[in-house]
Order: C-alpha cells, then sequence, then structure tokens
C-alpha cells in the first residue's frame, strides 16, 4: 500500500480523522470522509494544508468546507470550524511528500529490475528456442 494511503505512518492521522461535524442520521463526518467526498485526494490536500501558515491553511480548508452537500454553516461558523480543525495539522508540515517521495523511488527501482529480469527470461526463451531449431 502507498504511504499516503497509509494513515498509520501519516503524521496527518489526527487531523483527517477529526470531526467536522454531525451528520442527520447522527455518524460523525471526518475531514477524510469530507475530502473524499469533494472528489479530493484528502492526504494531498491535508499535506498542503500542513504547509501553509495557520491562517492561510483555516482560509483554505473554510473554502473547501464550502462546497460540502449539507453545509448548512454560517461563513463566521464555518471560519471558526476550520480554525478548530487545523489546530490538528502536525506543526512544521507533513512527512507525507518524503514519504511518497521514497515509495515511488522504491517502485521505480522495482520496475527496473522487473524489466531487466523480463528481458532476461525472453532472451534466454529466444536462444533456447532457436538452439532446438524453433527459430529461423
Amino acid at each position: 500500500m502507498r504511504s499516503g494511503f497509509n494513515m498509520h505512518h501519516s503524521n496527518l492521522q489526527g487531523f483527517l480523522s477529526a470531526t467536522v461535524w454531525d451528520e442527520k442520521n447522527g455518524s460523525s463526518l471526518s475531514l477524510l470522509s469530507a475530502l473524499a467526498r469533494l472528489g479530493l485526494d484528502p492526504w494531498r490536500e491535508a499535506a498542503q494544508l500542513a504547509d501553509m501558515p495557520r491562517t492561510a491553511a483555516a482560509t483554505a480548508l473554510s473554502s473547501i468546507l464550502a462546497q460540502l452537500p449539507g453545509n448548512d454553516l454560517k461563513s463566521s461558523d464555518q471560519a471558526l470550524l476550520s480554525q478548530r480543525l487545523v489546530q490538528f495539522l502536525p506543526e512544521g508540515g507533513s512527512r507525507l511528500d518524503a514519504e511518497q517521495q521514497e515509495q515511488e523511488n522504491r517502485q521505480g527501482k522495482d520496475s527496473k529490475f522487473q524489466q531487466l529480469a523480463i528481458g532476461i527470461a525472453l532472451s534466454a526463451l529466444v536462444i533456447a528456442m532457436q538452439m532446438n531449431g524453433w527459430l529461423f
């Protein structure tokens, strides 16, 4: 599983699991679910917000939450909610970018190894077919 989707390795867990509000059916809406409902990548959005100053992150989050269906909050309440939620962001930004880069580097090395292994296997197959007279 990519590190960005593996929350127990993320310093964004507290932020993404924070409750935005209680739904009409009584269940809590987490920030992770709210961002996903909007078609956003929750970890990427959280990482971007974590890299901003708190005031800017609260303003950006307020704009995002304003797009949520079922949002009956007044803009002043929405601003307070966003200010409360950004307090769950990690200090000093997110580790997510570094974790993603490390994972992508590992995947790139694995991919190159797989390509090399396939190339060797195909070469061996062609040689074996030619030696048995099945080619040319």
